[in-house]
């Protein structure tokens, strides 16, 4: 009968990064902490040198001191082992709070995404990529314009009069695209609130396309500039959508109320985030089982520390 000759196993994979390697290493370290014997060279060095040093300090005369001196030795070996993996444990911790700062921030704030996102960016370091070259601080700026103009805006000409900054900018975007401020007005909105939003980019410019459509053709029909108009004040068929208007001005001032409170959450959070690195603990069940290893040979240690010094005194040492 012919038999298929069997593949060779195929070697098992290990850890390959850094972090990996270290959880494993901590593997051997835990399950060695029941071993009766040293585990690893390191140890066995350990324990040697531990014993020379104890057989130095007490000078044995008998097997029995030898022997107590060996035990010894081997419990501050396991010891050393086990208070190195706890310290370990808590670095990798920290490096893991230190890596996943959206973890840390989602224990410490429950904020929309769009906030997180620009809190985490900004605990960075980094700028934030905010639509229509937009800045925090354009945004407060026209934020408190628009807050602040209480009026009617009934043309072009008074969004400079009551808002010269914001009418500034919306003229510059205007004139880059060859548009009508209007139209640049309505731009920066549908902007922000596809960000504010997250709705489809390619739905998002369709429906720009379309509405920009519409204020050409009523423009067009008054011959004269695009009406911007705020919700109250009548209107006919000819004027442009006044909730599209209303909309694009309301999307700048909550889009600068996302980036302050994505600054206050940032600010606090680099403070909170020093604090929770100092106080980084393992999870009740490691530090359980930890400290069930480390009193375990804490108790064989003073055990064989008692039994040698009595032996000393016995034998006159």
């Amino acid at each position: 009968m012919k038999t298929t000759p069997r593949k060779p196993a195929s070697k098992g994979g290990g850890p390959n990064s850094d972090k990996g390697k270290q959880i494993s290493s901590q593997n051997a370290i835990v399950h060695g902490a029941t071993s009766n014997n040293a585990t690893g060279a390191a140890q066995r060095d350990l324990v040697q040198r531990y014993e020379e040093e104890l057989t130095s300090h007490y000078k044995p005369t008998s097997p029995l001191e030898r022997l107590q001196i060996q035990r010894i030795a081997l419990c501050r070996a396991k010891l050393d082992a086990l208070y190195a993996l706890e310290q370990t444990k808590l670095q990798i911790a920290a490096e893991d709070l230190t890596a996943n700062p959206k973890q840390a921030m989602d224990r410490v704030y429950s904020s929309a995404d769009l906030t997180q996102s620009f809190a985490l960016t900004l605990s960075g370091g980094r700028r934030l990529d905010l639509p229509m070259n937009l800045t925090p601080e354009l945004l407060a700026s026209f934020s408190a314009e628009i807050k602040g103009a209480g009026g009617v805006l009934r043309s072009e000409d008074d969004l400079y009069a009551i808002m010269p900054g914001l009418g500034k900018f919306v003229d510059d975007i205007a004139v880059r695209l060859k548009i009508s401020d209007g139209q640049a007005l309505l731009r920066i909105g549908d902007a922000i609130r596809a960000m504010l939003e997250k709705k489809d980019a390619n739905q998002s410019r369709l429906t720009e396309v379309f509405n920009l459509g519409l204020e050409v053709i009523k423009a067009r029909k008054r011959g004269n500039k695009v009406l911007v108009l705020q919700s109250g004040k009548d209107v006919n068929e000819d004027d442009i959508d006044t909730k599209q208007t209303n909309e694009a001005l309301s999307a700048i001032v909550d889009l600068n109320q996302m980036v302050m409170n994505a600054q206050e959450i940032s600010q606090n959070f680099s403070r909170m985030q020093d604090l929770m690195l100092r106080s980084v603990t393992l999870s009740g069940e490691e530090s359980d089982r930890l400290m069930r290893y480390q009193t375990t040979w804490e108790r064989r240690l003073s055990s064989a520390m008692g039994e040698l010094l009595a032996l000393q005194a016995k034998n006159g040492n």
